[in-house]
């Protein structure tokens, strides 16, 4: 391959499927997925397109990007991967190797980074848990095994009540800031809410408090466990 895949100091699947991040830079890229590959190879080719109106003078080298159009083309319509796309971002996620390299063959020179597992045996680990299990360096803090995610229909009186309660016990329970602003009822939204949990005995009891009022869990294993199992 000609790009290194860079080891992230957490790792779970992408949009609870995908191992594998390629993210690509090209100005005008995401036109390809807004405005359709045919429409932004015809602009490019010299076509004009109301589409492009006030986007022109700022993207940047057609040719460049005529370039990255035929290069990128295999991979639009692949049922193995998916493509999200944010200005000058054009990112490919997938999951086979054999795939990752051909995406790597075809487009190194607009890859900035492809992140994912470094070992066979991350890579299994990933795709037999799914996206409850995290892989990491350390645990967060050094010690919380555990993450809930609150549901934000939570009503207010419950969230106090709930918040009172895990201040019983001190360092087995940790909110993130925002998290405690949103249960103190602060903040009227926050974008997934959570706590790490010290252990087992301390997910059970929480999950029976929350009952009903948990999103998801998700559990942190270090990558040493992985390679040493």
């Amino acid at each position: 391959m000609h790009s290194q895949i860079q080891k992230l100091k957490s790792s779970k699947l992408y949009y609870n499927k995908w191992p594998y991040k390629v993210e690509c830079l090209q100005r005008g890229s995401s036109k390809i997925i807004h405005a359709g590959l045919e429409e932004t190879r015809a602009w490019c080719n010299g076509s004009k397109n109301f589409k492009f109106d006030n986007w022109e003078k700022t993207q940047g080298d057609k040719t460049v990007l005529l370039q990255f159009i035929d290069a990128v083309e295999p991979f639009l319509k692949g049922k193995d991967l998916q493509i999200r796309v944010e200005g000058t971002h054009f990112n490919i996620f997938c999951k086979d190797i054999t795939l990752l390299k051909e995406i790597d063959e075809r487009l190194f020179l607009w890859i900035k980074k492809i992140s994912g597992p470094t070992t066979q045996e991350e890579l299994d680990f990933l795709l037999s848990n799914g996206h409850k299990k995290i892989l990491c360096d350390q645990l967060p803090k050094g010690m919380y095994q555990y993450r809930i995610f609150f549901k934000t229909t939570w009503p207010a009186e419950k969230r106090l009540a709930f918040l009172e309660w895990s201040e019983n016990y001190k360092e087995k329970l940790k909110l993130s800031g925002v998290s405690k602003e949103w249960l103190l009822g602060r903040r009227r939204w926050a974008q997934d809410p959570f706590m790490y949990v010290y252990d087992d005995k301390m997910l059970s009891m929480t999950g029976l408090y929350l009952s009903g009022y948990v999103k998801k869990v998700e559990e942190f294993i270090p990558r040493e466990n992985v390679l040493a199992a």
